[in-house]
């Protein structure tokens, strides 16, 4: 990168790091870096330094020509923008990241650089922050993220993300902030604020309504204007208006009949409008948009456009002949190019003495492994078999397919190449030594299992295994209704596919073998199934009976294989195989060990193969028949403890017959320790849901109500979402919004209200005396619903307002105060086109879940 210019030098040795939009107070140290071992940046803050950014702007804006200012608003590489060097501009760096620095990749292709020096630190993903519900979470994560992402040389770090599990079939859900708008505003915040200390401009994402995979670029969003502003517009606020945050990345999908990128209503209206966005928009990699309606509502820069050339990019010649022919007004440019310049001079790109970070220390492997011990969410503990006491357990049997598994380099665009990743199985072996026997085993179902994963050499571009599966209009296959990707050699005909449709697919892989010698291939199915080894037919079946199939292989070890598998039928296959190595033991040998084991930990739930960007999951069913096992398990030794790693809700079957249920999130490069800490009492489990656990995919609202498709979406549950809709429909679920256990047990009382009455200027104050009546230290998540007794608008039965993570001592207690302003009352008013704050009277529920309410009070807003 080239020095910048004199002029650009003179100008940057006036301040060290710009406020984006204001000028900042000095930050007091905040404790949590402390307690971590994390440095806090600080760097000295002027208040000229507003006015001098301002007035940078305005000096370079009239020295630049019309080419050089459309070079700044589209990509000139897959991550990069283009310099201007002879005024000190220089290329600015994005990279992808809510959960790590991705790694480096070619700058013209999507291809590995190749670097050994691009690993980054695999921090929990959002999930895990959103079930700490701890702010101080949210800070370690997006300091460690905005330290490294400027160690590495980035400028802008594509994250958070803030769309909501509207959806649980939704395949990014793992990367955002659960399902309940409030406790996503209140926790980008303080992770944009910590990202943006380290000269890094955050990048929240993604504006918005991304809800759901399926046709993702297409599928039009039409909610009313209340669900919008009251559910999906809250987080995007808040980041604005109180985290100032830096970069905003639209979302792939349409809002009322356009790419959300250049809507109007959402850009121009709400955005830079009503808030006041003073920051850039940037588009997400390769979006539907057009030239004149981008650049004419506040698209600010075009990245990742899938054309050979990037002048052909919209933002690139195409706005130079609209802006030459009269159709793009140049002001409209100079908009862009100065939130882009604002960006660039308030992160320090053109200051001698901007922050350069620090990359894979020891003090962010402690903040890993602390937000993943707060994430994990301790479901059910009826016999209390948890915590395991190490003096009494000698031996231990563990077994599923999250147990060995490592997730850091899956998922899509939040992929992470880390130095290292404990798994659950190395957390407990380094804990417990060879103090503890642990037997290692893997178990299958009665039914026939696909081929697993590990023989599966193909990857989707997200990193994970995969098939390609392409859907045909005939047996001829000539004509394509589309393509896509699906984890195991098994098809099943979506739950939304018409009953009895008949199905033309064809699936292909290469397989690799671990071992050289015979296979023995198995296949069941109702229909007609034609494999193809190579090309060369290998086995057919015509039938309609669920009989297996075999025929033998004999196939070469570490040897990639062409598979091709072309089915005909209704109700779908499976293709399995017994191999020479032997991978799964029986499940007489694993129900005969479980039997015997002083304790049996099952580590099951999805992977990345089912939680990933740009596919949503068919069901919620545990992949490869983990209910069979995990059923047959409890009720070989019911002290089981299924532990599950997931990124959205599963259905559980088993669940009233287990005692013992944990849930957790794809937690980072330390997340096995974490486990291992948490199952040993070293950690008190203090985690709570941030999203609903329904019992079946049925009772969820976009399924129930008919609107998840790959053509329209109405949202019609309006500002119903998620656990708002089950308290309407009076649907239990599974586990509750907020729910969350502990090793100890806490009691609330003493509730105060500062006043009766208020008026529609005054702020509520809230306080709680919390006690630890248990045995051990533990957090306790204090959570505040309001209930509106009486409104114009129907509305959700409880809604969160607040909350507070509380650490206590056996006995020890303390008073806690949460808040509660005007906008905390209101809904949105479509006749005014305004929040609104109904008088009447308001009950304040305090509880530790939203189904386990301690305390209720009633005030009266004049």
């Amino acid at each position: 990168m080239k020095r910048p210019t004199t002029f650009a030098i003179a100008l940057s040795s006036l301040f060290v790091t710009a406020p984006l939009f204001a000028a900042e107070a000095p930050a007091s140290k905040l404790s949590i870096y402390d307690e971590v071992g994390l440095v806090e940046p600080t760097r000295p803050l002027l208040q000229q330094r507003l006015d001098l950014v301002e007035q940078t702007i305005k000096t370079l804006i009239p020295q630049m020509t019309l080419a050089e200012k459309v070079s700044l608003v589209h990509a000139n590489g897959k991550f990069t923008t283009a310099a201007i060097e002879r005024l000190g501009i220089h290329e600015m760096w994005l990279s992808d990241g809510p959960h790590g620095v991705r790694h480096e990749i070619e700058r013209d292709s999507w291809n590995s650089a190749n670097w050994s020096s691009d690993d980054s630190t695999y921090l929990p993903v959002l999930t895990a922050v959103a079930a700490s519900w701890n702010i101080d979470m949210a800070t370690l994560h997006g300091a460690v993220l905005g330290s490294e992402a400027r160690h590495r040389g980035k400028d802008l770090i594509l994250g958070p993300g803030v769309n909501l599990a509207r959806l649980p079939l939704y395949g990014r859900n793992f990367e955002y902030l659960g399902e309940d708008p409030y406790l996503a505003s209140k926790l980008v915040v303080p992770q944009i604020k910590a990202i943006q200390k380290n000269d890094v401009a955050a990048t929240i994402k993604h504006f918005a309504l991304n809800t759901q995979e399926l046709n993702r670029t297409g599928v039009n969003a039409k909610p009313d204007e209340r669900t919008l502003r009251e559910v999906y517009l809250p987080a995007f606020e808040a980041a604005v208006k109180q985290a100032n945050v830096y970069a905003m990345m639209g979302s792939y999908n349409e809002f009322r009949g356009t790419n959300a990128n250049q809507s109007k209503h959402l850009v121009m209206d709400i955005l830079k409008g009503e808030w006041g966005y003073k920051g850039l928009l940037v588009t997400d990699w390769n979006v539907d948009i057009n030239t004149v309606d981008a650049a004419i509502n506040g698209l600010d820069l075009e990245m990742g456009t899938d054309v050979a050339n990037y002048q052909d990019y919209y933002l690139a010649e195409p706005l130079i002949k609209m802006i030459n022919a009269g159709k793009v007004p140049v002001a409209a440019l100079d908009d862009k190019v100065a939130r882009i310049l604002r960006v660039q001079l308030s992160i320090g790109m053109m200051d001698n003495h901007r922050l350069g970070g620090q990359r894979n220390i020891a003090a962010h492997r402690v903040a890993a492994r602390r937000i993943a011990a707060e994430g994990i969410v301790l479901l059910k503990n009826s016999r209390q078999v948890l915590p395991l006491d190490q003096s009494k357990v000698s031996n231990i049997l563990v077994l599923g397919p999250n147990l060995d598994k490592k997730h850091g380099q899956g998922g899509g665009s939040s992929e992470v190449k880390s130095l290292y990743e404990i798994t659950p199985l190395q957390g407990l072996r380094d804990k417990l030594g060879d103090r503890v026997n642990i037997t290692v085993m893997r178990a299958q179902s009665s039914q026939l299992a696909p081929i697993s994963n590990d023989y599966l050499a193909t990857r989707h571009w997200t990193g994970t295994p995969s098939w390609n599966i392409s859907y045909f209009t005939d047996d001829s296959r000539q004509k394509l209704i589309h393509e896509s990707w699906i984890a195991d050699s098994e098809f099943k005909p979506s739950s939304f596919t018409a009953k009895d449709a008949q199905q033309f697919i064809t699936m292909k892989a290469a397989i690799k073998p671990l071992e050289s010698g015979v296979h023995t291939l198995k296949v069941t199915a109702k229909g007609k199934i034609n494999i193809k080894i190579d090309g060369k037919p290998f086995m057919q079946y015509e039938g309609d009976s669920l009989e297996v199939v075999t025929k033998n292989i004999s196939l070469m070890g570490s040897k990639d294989y062409q598979f091709e598998i072309d089915y005909n039928g209704t109700d779908g296959y499976t293709l399995g195989w017994d191999t020479p190595n032997k991978l799964f033991n029986s499940e007489a040998e694993y129900l005969s060990a479980a039997k015997k084991a002083d304790a049996v930990i099952y580590f099951g739930g999805l992977s990345h193969s089912d939680d990933r960007e740009s596919i949503d999951r068919a069901d919620l069913v545990l992949p490869n028949q983990q209910d069979e096992m995990i059923a047959k398990l409890i009720e070989a030794n019911p002290n089981t403890i299924v532990f599950l790693t997931a990124g959205s809700a599963v259905e559980m079957p088993w669940k009233d017959n287990a005692s013992t249920i944990v849930w957790n999130s794809y937690s980072g490069m330390e997340g096995g320790y974490a486990v291992a800490d948490m199952l040993f009492g070293d950690v008190n489990p203090s985690g709570k849901m941030p999203f609903t656990l329904p019992k079946s995919l049925a009772d969820t609202a976009p399924i129930a109500l008919n609107d998840y498709n790959a053509t329209e979406s109405l949202y019609s549950e309006g500002v119903f979402i998620g656990h708002r809709w089950f308290e309407q429909q009076n649907i239990k679920p599974l586990f509750s919004f907020g729910h969350g256990l502990s090793y100890t047990n806490f009691t609330l009382s003493n509730i105060k209200l500062s006043a009766a009455s208020i008026s529609q200027s005054d702020t509520l104050n809230v306080a709680v005396t919390v006690t630890n009546i248990g045995k051990v230290a533990g957090a306790e998540v204090v959570q505040l619903y309001l209930h509106d007794k009486k409104a114009s608008v129907e509305r959700p039965e409880k809604e969160l307002k607040g909350f507070a993570k509380v650490m206590l001592k056996p006995g020890e207690s303390k008073q806690i105060s949460m808040q509660l302003t005007q906008r905390d009352l209101s809904f949105w008013d479509d006749k005014t086109n305004d929040w609104l704050a109904e008088a009447g009277e308001f009950d304040v529920l305090l509880g530790t879940s939203l189904d386990y309410i301690h305390l209720r009070e009633t005030f009266t807003l004049k």
